[in-house]
């Protein structure tokens, strides 16, 4: 086993996460799998203790933890991490991604996912159900999907949406490395639709992870407005730069994802002005200009009415 060429690589980026990551490591370790796995796990040079806690199971387990250790953050200055560190570094058929705050609870995760995709060879990527943890409240996820399997492409991705990283598990070869890591805007949508164009996706209606939300988290408590815009932006530059993105799902999902944006900025601007950005006022004029005659006059209605309702 020891000189044996993984199958999976779990991939696990940190920042930060000293309070979390030993449960998100025990979560790789207690995985029942008849195939080797190894793990990789990157710190963006963090802060706290999360290096000595890499390290600590690096030792116990040489032989199936790699480290990839940052002397500076290169997150903050916009360095794709997956296609310059971690993906490349990936010895497995397989990857595997868990951020270093989140975990997985279910001990056959992997297994059942890798045994899906082994079968079907027409699937390049696989994501199942999950929890979310707040403190220590547990709740649902939002992923409005009812179907023990059901079926994810280019056709009906997001809508509704059913993927989330923590629980995915991909093809390493259907992945184009290069396009990923040419993109300004690249997050995880980034990878589902580069990989999908390659494949179909499946989503396993099962909880097998845990979601945390929390202070430090990069995403899950950034603004509505925020999470709209990014998820625009990082739609929006794949769908310009291939026709295999100009399809009607995903024209709906970036005319719903500026509309929301747009809407809780003028939202902010009535509530508190002084967290109104210029971002947002271009992003309340992006959306304005894309409508038509009659829906231009319903914005300004509602805008009006906010107006005279504040006063």
């Amino acid at each position: 086993m020891k000189n044996e060429l993984p199958l999976v690589s779990i991939v696990c980026h940190t920042f930060n996460h000293e309070k979390y990551l030993e449960e998100t490591i025990k979560g790789f370790l207690n995985q029942k799998v008849d195939f080797p796995i190894e793990i990789i796990i990157h710190d963006d040079a963090s802060t706290d203790s999360t290096r000595a806690i890499i390290n600590k199971y690096a030792l116990e387990y040489p032989n199936l933890i790699k480290c990839i250790f940052q002397e500076t953050n290169v997150y903050s200055k916009k360095i794709n991490i997956w296609a310059n560190y971690t993906f490349p570094s990936a010895e497995g058929k397989y990857i595997a991604i868990c951020e270093g705050d989140d975990y997985w609870s279910d001990e056959n995760k992997l297994q059942e996912q890798v045994n899906f995709l082994e079968q079907n060879d027409n699937f390049c990527i696989c994501w199942t159900n999950y929890v979310t943890k707040t403190g220590n409240t547990y709740g649902e996820s939002n992923l409005m999907v009812f179907d023990d399997y059901f079926k994810v492409d280019l056709n009906n991705i997001f809508d509704p949406y059913c993927t989330l990283t923590l629980t995915s598990v991909f093809r390493k070869d259907r992945l184009d490395l290069e396009k990923l890591n040419s993109l300004k805007h690249f997050k995880d949508n980034s990878l589902y639709l580069l990989l999908l164009k390659n494949g179909d996706g499946m989503f396993i209606n099962k909880k097998t992870s845990v979601y945390r939300q929390h202070e430090g988290g990069v995403f899950s408590l950034k603004s509505y407005f925020f999470q709209q815009y990014s998820s625009y932006i990082n739609i929006k530059e794949l769908y310009d730069l291939d026709t295999d993105f100009q399809n009607e799902n995903i024209k709906n999902t970036l005319r719903n994802l500026i509309r929301n944006a747009a809407l809780d900025a003028v939202d902010i601007y009535f509530k508190n002005k002084s967290e109104f950005t210029k971002e947002m006022k271009g992003v309340i004029w992006k959306y304005f200009s894309s409508l038509s005659f009659k829906l231009k006059v319903r914005f300004i209605k509602l805008i009006l009415k906010k107006m005279f309702k504040k006063k």
